[in-house]
């Protein structure tokens, strides 16, 4: 029998020891599912409802399979957000290492850049003159040098007041900077000592940015994470989005003078460069930022004609004069840098020249025709034009780099895939997993008595009748947060939206002692604080609260769901891929469209039940819900008798 039916049992060594314990036939079948699948090498996509304790379901089996296959290298756990990260490597594998009759060890894994160098932090402090130009930057360095002498770790997040980004960036470990073995701090760097536990660890805990990131690594010959042949990917169904990112390319204007200020800073009459370097170089470096600002106003121009996004076309080569220059002044910088007697200072400038060289090379790759499966496009954002490029499609590439065998792939999440899909056919096809056992749990909570869900009567259409739609949305909300008393989180699918609503619920809720938390007026996380400290209070905003917080008891007892969460199909990347599925004859609103948005309408749902004692409403606002053919696939995707309708 398996050791899990009894470590997860009501007398089992976790009911022992965790008070509150309940033993929940979901959580026993997800374990036995993911323990058959490591056993048999085999994928497993499993969705597991609000409540079934996937945390532990899927650690036990992972713990108890890195302790019988050592050879097989560390299980890797990756997760969505640093904060589960944290959770898993402070709360949950502790108390399993305490509880569990196992010797193994679990390491968090995170990106070099986190880590404080020794070599680098020691040549910046007899630097310190040339490199800072005030006695604050210099103080925040010399705090960096006590805090050296005691931590352990030596990661950015333990010092306790921060520092700025420019001190850091000169006190950081880096990739290319870095003496290994003959460096003299070698032995005591926390970043090697970091190296050496990852490669010996039974359990690896990520997130999906630095798996990925890993995965466009190996694509490139070389790798971080250590060779493993299990991975666990919690809040999977964001795998598509993340790996997007880390196999694309981003540049602007701050990431190349970025480069600059680090070899001089403007209008500075002490640098790196000014001591060290030549005056050629000097001149080149005002070369390339003079174009540099050319090139990004010519790219903001040409978005401020068009929409948030403004796509290349796939044989576009765009006016590059920003190229020449910065070849020049990375050949300058590097042969400078040859002729450099002191090592530090060397290795210094030697990574300083290879940092422009890869940023020639990601300017190149956003320059010129990508070839095929590759997007362009140039995205305003809120410092200026982003030039970017995409994969078309992940699935080939995940497919060979993340799900190829010997590897096996856990994917878990509370909300999977859009509902009415037993095998996770529309997830798999995403991801290109063309083969795996598929697991469907619905949550243990009791939202047939705890839960209602209504759809507004007498709305106007948000897509025919645009500002009538607005106009009735504002006073409804307003009409339910009033009936309420204020424990309710709006979501809204655009920023124009939450000005909107944010400026018309204001005054009226003030009226009745209801605060008011609008997204974007302070950091996500204390309006999340201040949200569990004053229950009553109106939280309301976009995107990013749609899946992902926890606000249990009456914080939240109503959830209005404004409009049906339909992505805006005129992204570039986004015409791209509906313009690929129509290619082969098939229907870009069924085939992405509809699934992505229901996905994201059951996440919204979820915000209201967190724990088994939660309750209320969730109010649809939208009344294509109930008007138009698609709209049932939404209602459909509740759990049973929530909606009667």
């Amino acid at each position: 029998m398996s050791e899990l039916r009894q470590w997860l049992g009501p007398e089992g060594r976790i009911a022992a020891r965790l008070p509150g314990f309940e033993q929940r036939p979901q959580q026993l079948e997800l374990a036995l599912a993911v323990e058959r699948c490591l056993a048999e090498r085999r994928h497993l996509l499993a969705e597991a409802g609000t409540g079934v304790g996937k945390s532990f379901a899927y650690l036990l089996p992972a713990v108890l399979h890195a302790c019988r296959h050592p050879e097989a290298g560390p299980v890797v756990v990756s997760t969505r957000t640093i904060a589960l990260q944290e959770q898993l490597h402070h709360k949950d594998l502790p108390f399993l290492q305490a509880v569990l009759p196992l010797e193994w060890s679990a390491v968090k894994a995170v990106g070099r850049n986190h880590y404080l160098c020794l070599r680098r932090m020691h040549l910046a402090f007899r630097e310190r003159a040339v490199l800072f130009s005030d006695l604050g930057r210099e103080a925040q360095l010399t705090r960096i040098v006590d805090w050296s002498r005691t931590t352990l770790d030596g990661l950015r997040f333990e010092l306790g007041e921060p520092v700025d980004d420019v001190v850091w960036d000169e006190v950081r470990a880096e990739h290319g900077n870095c003496l290994h073995k003959a460096c003299p701090y070698y032995e005591p760097c926390a970043y090697q000592r970091s190296r050496r536990r990852l490669e010996s660890a039974q359990v690896l805990v990520v997130n999906h940015a630095l798996y990925l990131a890993d995965v466009a690594l190996r694509m490139a010959g070389a790798r971080y994470l250590p060779d493993h042949s299990v991975v666990v990917f919690d809040e999977a169904h964001h795998l598509e989005r993340v790996a997007t990112e880390a196999l694309g390319h981003r540049l602007t204007l701050g990431s190349v003078l970025w480069h600059l200020r680090r070899l001089h800073p403007r209008k500075a009459q002490r640098s790196l460069l000014a001591a060290h370097g030549s005056q050629r170089a000097r001149l080149l470096l005002e070369e390339v930022r003079f174009a540099a600002e050319a090139f990004f106003a010519h790219l903001d121009a040409r978005v401020a004609r068009g929409s948030g996004a403004v796509g290349i076309g796939p044989d576009e080569t765009l006016d590059d004069q920003l190229s020449a220059p910065l070849a020049e002044l990375a050949a300058e910088v590097l042969d400078g840098a040859a002729g450099v007697e002191a090592v530090d200072l060397r290795t210094e400038l030697q990574a300083r020249g290879r940092g422009l060289q890869a940023l020639l090379l990601v300017l190149g790759h956003l320059c010129r025709p990508p070839g095929e499966g590759i997007v362009r496009w140039v995205e305003r954002e809120k410092r200026g034009a982003a030039l970017r490029a995409a994969p078309l499609d992940v699935a080939d590439a995940l497919r060979s780099w993340a799900f190829a065998a010997p590897r096996v792939a856990i994917l878990l999440s509370a909300t999977l895939g859009p509902g009415a899909d037993p095998d996770f056919r529309w997830l798999r096809g995403r991801l290109g997993i063309d083969d795996a056992e598929t697991l469907r749990l619905g949550s243990p909570f009791d939202y047939r008595r705890r839960v209602r869900v209504t759809v507004a009567e007498g709305m106007p259409d948000p897509v025919r009748e645009g500002d009538a739609f607005l106009r009735a949305c504002r006073l409804e909300v307003r009409a339910r947060l009033l009936e309420n008393g204020g424990h309710a989180l709006v979501l809204c699918t655009s920023w124009r939206q939450v000005d909107e609503l944010a400026t018309e619920l204001r005054d009226a809720l003030a009226e009745h002692d209801i605060a008011l938390l609008v997204q974007g007026e302070a950091p996500l996380a204390d309006l999340l604080r201040r949200k569990r400290a004053e229950p009553t209070s109106v939280l309301i905003g976009t995107d990013s609260l749609w899946e992902g917080i926890d606000l249990p008891g009456d914080a939240v007892t109503l959830v209005v769901l404004t409009r049906l969460p339909f992505a805006q199909p005129d992204h570039p990347l986004a015409k791209a891929r509906h313009a690929a599925v129509e290619a082969r004859g098939g229907d870009p609103f069924t085939e992405i469209s509809l699934p992505e948005a229901v996905l994201k309408f059951r996440q919204g749902f979820g915000r209201l039940v967190r724990t088994a004692t939660d309750g209320g409403e969730v109010v649809v606002l939208d009344p294509r819900a109930r008007t138009r053919a698609y709209g049932r696939a939404f209602l459909d995707a509740l759990p049973d008798g929530v909606f009667e309708g």
